[in-house]
Order: structure tokens, then C-alpha cells, then sequence
């Protein structure tokens, strides 16, 4: 095959200090194989998720790597997000190529689909080969390449002192030959050689330029041997591509390729560009790529971001009812209202105390998922969320388990004993200093607890939005603000309790089946 020739070099590099980041999950290799199973997945025309998440994931992390930690000013930041969408597209032909080769397995030589178990005795080779031999030569590579164009955006800053730029010698054990002939050379940085050649043009290379005011030198003849090989021909420095559109993914792409991946890549560009601008562009990747994993785990297609009327108003939650409803003949007396009450024949308390998924519901509401909170059952998973773990739906950027700002920690950190109306509105003054979506666990102090959503808005009010029911203006429940939960909150609280910003967080898809849609 043209790829076990393209890498064979690379792959016997004997020192792979690079590597040691790489990993790739057997489990969701196996994922990726029951979609490609599926016959709700065409390879031709799709691009399967599981793998291309992973893949893109990888070459983003070789970019992280090969770029090193960057200021908060940084000059590239754009840059970096360019290669970081090129990396999806290379990632999208890989898995194009790498499905097709083990759906062409998927029938015997009658015409029938072969046994999911015995098809995956045949493709997981091919399978391990693509994603775990060849994607350990490319992110390797990756890392360098992407290591050489911040070295070159850095050349091109300081052209103006340093004008030329010096072959140096590869750092390897066991060095290539095809370098050797332009070791030492020096040009100017704007000389047309470097077009043609350049540290990082082939698999694995570790030769390197520094700049440099040295005199230049003659420029070393070669023929065709010493030519950049496929897939490298580009400077990444110039054009933010990792590797070029000449890689054989790309230029031997297999049937219908271009076409799905450029349907992929509307999407998540789509996605991407509606965001708020709130959100880093780190977290815009993260989020569109959980948005997709929403899309297959739900089966539906996110919308356009809904507002915050459109998400609220008790459309997180449309089957709660209140317990009691006005009756004049009613057994029950308000002494609020002076209202008699009667007990509301459409009451369900399932969808009273269901508050972990009404949150929720409510973030993903805003970012254009119409669903809608389950009732709370025994032994479900939302039973499961209301015992003191509602903030474990939610994963930082790197899919870890993300962490809430506990009262008790808090409390502890400003010297405090207890809770106090004041010392909330502290609390979550500072806490949801940002402008976002923040998720609270509060303990009441009758005894029982909530989860709810607190708002902060670029105009810098932060408004207490109650997903469970509607509490907009002219509702029942509007005279409900952020002062009710201090006046309401417990003086001592569970760990359990806190604040958490979820609107950069993941949804831990599997937690999905509390919501319905």
C-alpha cells in the first residue's frame, strides 16, 4: 500500500521520545466499529464520529506540543486555529479512508452481512494498523511540524535583525541521509529554496533552522531523491497545515470523501462561528465536538442557539404542574394571597423534584438541543444525580471530570463559620464573576436541597433563572431572584453544594438519558 511505503522510514525510527504523549482507546475503536456495523451509518457518504473526534483530538495535541505553552497575547493565536481546523479535515479524510477499508469486509463472498463478532476479527488489524501504527508516525510528525511553524512565525518576526535562516544538523541517533547534503546551509528567509526544502519535509525528521545574520551560502544541488515527501511538500509555518493536500488521504481519497468531509466541516464550522464570544476558541472545538456526540447519542440535529426566553419558561421542564390550583370551593387557604386552593388533579410529583436535569436541560437548550426534563424515577440515573451528584454531568475541555466550587470550601478560604444572606450574594458575586451560564446546588434551610441556574450577562446582571418552572415576568414565580436564594440558603451546607460555570463544559453523554426530546 502506498501508506506502508509513505511511513515504513518513519515507523523504524528507533527513538520515539516524541510518542510518549500518543495514546488512542481500544474501547473506542470498538465504538467506532458498531457505527460503522450500523446501517445507520453509510462510509461513503459520512464520516464516523468516534474516530474523527479522537484523531482531530490527537493532532490538536501534537499542535499544543509542538507550539509549548503561549502567552495570553499570543501573536499566533489565530494561526493556531487555523492549523487546529486543518487538522479536522486531515483528521476526516483519515477516517474516511480508514472506514471504507474495513466496510469493504462487511459482506461475505455471498453478499451477506458477515457476523458482527467474526467482521470484527477481520478488521480490527486494519483497524489498529490506521489508528494506532500510522496515527503514532502522524502525530509524531505533527508535533515537529508544528514545533517548525512556530520556529518560522518567530523567523518571520525577526527578519528585520536576523535576515537568514541555517540548516541544523538533526538531533537523531540515527539520522537520515537525505538531509545530510543541506546541512549548514544558509539563505535568506524569503528565498525561494525554502519552498522547496526545509527541516520537517519528511516522516519523523528532526533537523531544524535557526535565524541567524550569517553570511549565505551556496545553494546544494540534488536531484530528485532529496525532493519533500508526500504529504510534507508545505511549509506549516505558512499555510497552518500540518500536513499538505498532496498526503495520500487526500489526493488518493476514496470515493465520495471530499464530499462528507466537506459536510462535516460546515457543520462544525457552523457551529463554531454561533457561539459566544464568552467561550475561548478551545472551548468553541471542544463544544462542537460535543455537540456532535450529542447529535448520534440523541439522534436528533442541534438547532440554532436559542435565546434565553426560548430556554426558560418552563420549556426545560413543560410537564411540571403546581400542587394546588385556585378553586373558590377549595379545602386549602393561601395566606399569602388570600386564595383558596384545591389540589391540582394534574400534579406529578416526578416532574417537581427532577431539579438535577432541569439545569441542564437548560444549558443545552441554549446551546439548540430541544430537550426537555425527564421525571425523576427510583434508580434512574436522575435518582442518581439528586443523591449529592448533579455537577457529574459535566467534563472540562479534556473530557476530565469537572469540579464545582464547594460553600464549605469557600467558607473556609474567607475564614467564615456559616452561611449568611449576605455572604451568599458574596459568594456568588465572586463566583460567577464571568459572564455565563452557572449551575447551583443549594441547601434550603428547611432541610432539603436545589438545582438551579445562575446567569451572568455581558451588561454584568446576574439574574437567578429557575429551569424547573417559569419564573419570567407575569408568571406565578417571577417575584423568585437571586436575593430569594440568599434570603433562602442554609447557613451550613453538604459538600455537595456549590457553584460550577457549565456553559464551557462538556455534557457527559452518558448521563443523556435523563432528558427527553
Amino acid at each position: 500500500m502506498v501508506m506502508d511505503t509513505l511511513y515504513r522510514d518513519a515507523a523504524s525510527v528507533p527513538e520515539k521520545e516524541v510518542a510518549s504523549s500518543f495514546s488512542f482507546s481500544g474501547d473506542l475503536i470498538r465504538d467506532a466499529l458498531k457505527n460503522i456495523y450500523s446501517k445507520k451509518f453509510h462510509p461513503m457518504t459520512d464520516i464516523e464520529e468516534n474516530m474523527f473526534d479522537a484523531v482531530w483530538k490527537t493532532l490538536d495535541l501534537a499542535t499544543d506540543k509542538g507550539f509549548g505553552a503561549r502567552p495570553a497575547d499570543d501573536p499566533d493565536r489565530d494561526f493556531i486555529r487555523e492549523i487546529k481546523r486543518n487538522n479536522a479535515v486531515f483528521a476526516a479524510f483519515k477516517v474516511h479512508r480508514a472506514q471504507n477499508d474495513m466496510a469493504r469486509l462487511l459482506l461475505d463472498k455471498n453478499g451477506n452481512l458477515k457476523p458482527f463478532e467474526k467482521w470484527v476479527e477481520e478488521v480490527m488489524p486494519i483497524a489498529d494498523h490506521q489508528m494506532i501504527d500510522w496515527l503514532r508516525t502522524e502525530y509524531d510528525t505533527a508535533v515537529i511540524r508544528a514545533h517548525r511553524a512556530a520556529d518560522w512565525r518567530q523567523f518571520e518576526r525577526e527578519k528585520d535583525v536576523l535576515p537568514n535562516l541555517e540548516w541544523v544538523p538533526s538531533t537523531s541517533v540515527h539520522p537520515g541521509e537525505d538531509h545530510r547534503i543541506f546541512w549548514g546551509t544558509i539563505r535568506p528567509i524569503d528565498d525561494s529554496f525554502w519552498n522547496e526544502h526545509r527541516p520537517g519535509d519528511r516522516w519523523n525528521c528532526k533537523c531544524r533552522l535557526r535565524s541567524t545574520d550569517k553570511p549565505v551560502t551556496d545553494i546544494p544541488g540534488g536531484g530528485k531523491e532529496f525532493d519533500p515527501a508526500p504529504g510534507l511538500e508545505n511549509n506549516p509555518g505558512s499555510d497552518a497545515k500540518l500536513f499538505s493536500d498532496n498526503h495520500p488521504y487526500q489526493k488518493e481519497a476514496y470515493p465520495g470523501a471530499k464530499e462528507a468531509v466537506d459536510k462535516l466541516m460546515k457543520r462544525i464550522d457552523e457551529m463554531i462561528r454561533e457561539m459566544p464570544d464568552n467561550l475561548t476558541d478551545d472551548e468553541k472545538t471542544a463544544i462542537a465536538r460535543n455537540n456532535l456526540e450529542i447529535e448520534k447519542v440523541l439522534q436528533i440535529t442541534k438547532g440554532k442557539p436559542m435565546s434565553v426566553d426560548e430556554a426558560d419558561k418552563q420549556n426545560a421542564n413543560p410537564k411540571y404542574t403546581d400542587m394546588y390550583i385556585p378553586d373558590p370551593n377549595g379545602m386549602y387557604f393561601n395566606r399569602l394571597t388570600g386564595e383558596r386552593l384545591s389540589k391540582n388533579p394534574d400534579y406529578d410529583e416526578r416532574f417537581s423534584n427532577n431539579c438535577q436535569t432541569c439545569a441542564p436541560a437548560y444549558a443545552l437548550r441554549l446551546r439548540g438541543f430541544d430537550v426537555a426534563a425527564k421525571g425523576r424515577t427510583q434508580g434512574s440515573k436522575l435518582d442518581y444525580l439528586s443523591r449529592g451528584h448533579a455537577f457529574e454531568v459535566w467534563m472540562n475541555m479534556d473530557r476530565t471530570p469537572a469540579e464545582h466550587t464547594s460553600i464549605n470550601s469557600w467558607l473556609m478560604a474567607k475564614g467564615y463559620q456559616k452561611m449568611t444572606p449576605k455572604r451568599y450574594m458574596e459568594f456568588f458575586d465572586e463566583v460567577c464573576k464571568e459572564v455565563g451560564v452557572y449551575e447551583l446546588c443549594i441547601g434550603w434551610k428547611h432541610g432539603s436541597g436545589h438545582a438551579t441556574i445562575l446567569q451572568r450577562f455581558t451588561n454584568g446582571e446576574l439574574r437567578y433563572i429557575e429551569p424547573q418552572h417559569d419564573n419570567s415576568k407575569g408568571s406565578s414565580e417571577e417575584w423568585k431572584d437571586v436575593k430569594y436564594l440568599c434570603d433562602s440558603g442554609a447557613a451550613n451546607s453538604h459538600n455537595c453544594r456549590g457553584i460550577m460555570r457549565i456553559d464551557n463544559k462538556l455534557f457527559n453523554v452518558d448521563f443523556l438519558e435523563i432528558f427527553d426530546k
